[in-house]
């Protein structure tokens, strides 16, 4: 039996039935199953967050989605916004698939007639249906963006839009929360990860230096108008389900070393 659910669209916000929203959309490369797993089957595992033997997960039969729009927002945003994204994200993998860079090196890529401004909404889609209705309601700006084609404008002050190259094992599907760094500071992110690229949506952005920032698709151009970009981006890998950890696994195992010889030494004490 087909599965129904019920609740409010991210996007217009209005009650209803809802239907599957794959994210990113099933032309980018997320048409086949796959397996989803909480954080909380994870956190507290003995394993090395790479690996996930023993871990249960859901199986997905037709890619990764979310039930979080209403049929008309889904199909609006698909005819709108998708075909662009998609062409973007091929564009990507072609440009990216065989990278002989290392992690936390930065590449320049050329990506040749595209619509930013398509582009951005799509992503921004995809942030809406990761998060919880509550996300639209607070900032209104994305629901107003995604309702009227031809509106663009987004304060690169109150946000933060970026993308980076992913490499590693993980993908990363995480809703918008505060993350405290090591030198004490709280950032509001959150964060979605499918090859090729990794996305990060941050409110009240403190430092944009880590990611490219591709804010401005929302600011610079027309819903019809099309450009050649180049963009200067990181290459960083998701090896654990914590939003904003690119560690390499080489550092991951350092740090756990590192970690159980405290301990040890602790207790000797």
């Amino acid at each position: 039996m087909k599965e129904v659910k019920y609740g409010e669209c991210r996007i217009c916000g209005n009650t209803g039935k809802l239907s599957y929203e794959h994210v990113p959309p099933r032309s980018a490369f997320n048409s086949n199953k796959a397996f989803m797993y909480l954080g909380k089957e994870i956190i507290g595992s003995e394993n090395f967050p790479w690996d996930l033997s023993g871990k249960k997960g859901r199986q997905l039969q037709k890619g990764i989605g979310f039930y979080t729009l209403c049929e008309k927002c889904n199909n609006n945003t698909g005819h709108l916004y998708g075909s662009s994204f998609v062409e973007f994200t091929y564009q990507g993998y072609k440009k990216t698939s065989n990278l002989k860079v290392e992690s936390n090196e930065w590449v320049s890529l050329n990506f040749t007639d595209i619509y930013p401004l398509r582009i951005i909404k799509q992503i921004i889609a995809m942030f809406l249906s990761v998060n919880s209705p509550g996300l639209p309601k607070v900032h209104t700006e994305f629901r107003d963006l995604l309702l009227s084609k031809e509106k663009k404008g987004l304060s690169e002050k109150k946000f933060g839009l970026y993308i980076y190259i992913l490499r590693g094992a993980i993908l990363r599907y995480v809703g918008i929360g505060g993350i405290l760094f090591s030198d004490k500071s709280m950032r509001i992110l959150s964060e979605i990860s499918a090859p090729p690229f990794g996305y990060v949506l941050e409110i009240n952005p403190k430092d944009k230096s880590k990611y490219c920032d591709i804010t401005f698709f929302a600011n610079q151009y027309e819903y019809n108008e099309k450009k050649t970009i180049t963009l200067n981006i990181p290459i960083l890998e998701n090896n654990s389900i914590f939003p904003t950890d690119y560690r390499t696994r080489e550092q991951i195992m350092h740090d756990y070393i590192s970690n159980q010889l405290y301990k040890l030494n602790k207790k000797a004490l």
